[in-house]
C-alpha cells in the first residue's frame, strides 16, 4: 500500500508502481478530498486518525488481512497512526519524512518554515503557499521558486492554469494530469491538512513503542535541514527504532524511481526476515 503525501494523489506513484508491481501486489489511491475522491460532505473531517480508517477500509474493499505499507511526507504521519492502532494490519511500515515539527522547539527553523507557508495561505492563498511548499520539497529548487516574486507568479500562473484547463476539459472531456490534480488539492493541503497534520496532531508515543511488528523511520540522503528529516531522527531515538536512508529528496518516488524502489524492496525483505 503506497499512501500518497499532501497534495498529491495515486499520480505520483506512478513510475514506481510496475516497478514494485515485479514482486508485490500494489495498491494507492486518492486520499480523503483529494483528486478523484472528492468530500460527499466538506465538513468531514481529515484528521489523522480518520484517515488511517480509511487505509484499512480500502484494505478491507480487497479483501486484504494484512499488507506493507509505505507513507510519505504527511502520509508517514497516518503510518504512524496505523501502527499505533491498527498494527495487527501490517506486515511492515515504512514512515519517509513525516513532518512532526511539532516535536521540535517552537523556535526551530524547521518548524518556522512550515509556519511560514501556513501563514502565506492565510494572507496570499493557498496558491501562493504551495508555491513555496513545493520548493521546499526540491533538493535544488530553480531561484523563481525561493523568491517570493517568483512564487507569486507561479501562483498566478497556476491559477491561470486550473481556470482555463476547467474550460478545455469540459470541451474535450479530457481527464486532469497529475499536474493539475495536485494544484487543485492546494486548498485541502494548506487549510485543513497542514495545521492538523503539523501542529495538532500528537504522535502516540507509548503505543508506537508497543508496536511489535517490523517497522522503520526513514530519510532521504539530500533532506537534511529539511522540516521533515530531523524529527524522523528525533523519533527514532525517542522510540528506538532504526532510521533507514533513502537515495534523492522527498519526492525520490518522482526522481529516482528505479533507486527508490530498489531500497524499498530492500526494507521490505529485511522487515520479513
Amino acid at each position: 500500500m503506497l499512501i500518497p503525501g499532501g497534495g498529491g494523489d495515486a499520480g505520483v506513484y506512478e513510475d514506481v508502481v510496475p516497478l514494485l508491481a515485479e514482486r508485490f501486489t500494489v495498491i494507492t489511491f486518492d486520499r480523503r478530498g483529494n483528486s478523484r475522491s472528492p468530500f460527499a460532505d466538506p465538513s468531514a473531517p481529515v484528521d489523522v486518525a480518520r484517515q488511517a480508517d480509511d487505509v484499512i477500509e480500502v484494505l478491507d474493499h480487497y479483501g486484504i488481512d494484512r499488507a506493507h505499507v509505505f507513507g510519505t511526507s504527511s502520509s508517514a504521519i497516518i503510518v504512524l497512526e496505523l501502527l499505533a492502532r491498527h498494527a495487527q494490519r501490517l506486515l511492515g511500515a515504512v514512515a519517509h519524512e513525516p513532518p512532526l515539527v511539532q516535536l521540535l522547539p517552537a523556535d526551530s527553523p524547521e518548524r518556522r518554515a512550515i509556519e511560514d507557508i501556513e501563514r502565506l495561505g492565510r494572507e496570499k492563498g493557498p496558491l501562493r503557499a504551495a508555491a513555496a511548499f513545493g520548493a521546499m520539497t526540491m533538493p535544488e529548487p530553480p531561484r523563481m521558486f525561493v523568491s517570493p516574486r517568483g512564487q507569486a507568479v507561479i501562483a498566478a500562473t497556476s491559477r491561470f492554469l486550473l481556470a482555463t484547463g476547467g474550460s478545455v476539459r469540459r470541451v474535450t472531456g479530457r481527464e486532469p494530469d497529475t499536474m493539475s490534480r495536485i494544484l487543485g488539492n492546494s486548498a485541502l493541503l494548506i487549510e485543513r491538512e497542514l495545521p492538523e497534520f503539523c501542529f495538532a496532531y500528537q504522535p502516540d508515543l507509548d503505543a508506537l513503542r508497543d508496536v511489535g511488528g517490523p517497522w522503520r523511520l526513514a530519510t532521504g540522503r539530500d533532506s537534511e535541514g529539511r522540516p521533515y528529516h530531523r524529527p524522523a531522527h528525533i523519533l527514532s531515538e525517542l522510540l528506538g527504532v532504526a532510521c533507514e536512508e533513502f537515495p534523492g529528496g522527498h519526492t525520490v518516488y518522482q526522481q529516482l524511481p528505479e533507486e527508490f524502489t530498489q531500497r524499498l524492496t530492500t526494507i521490505l525483505d529485511q522487515l520479513s526476515s
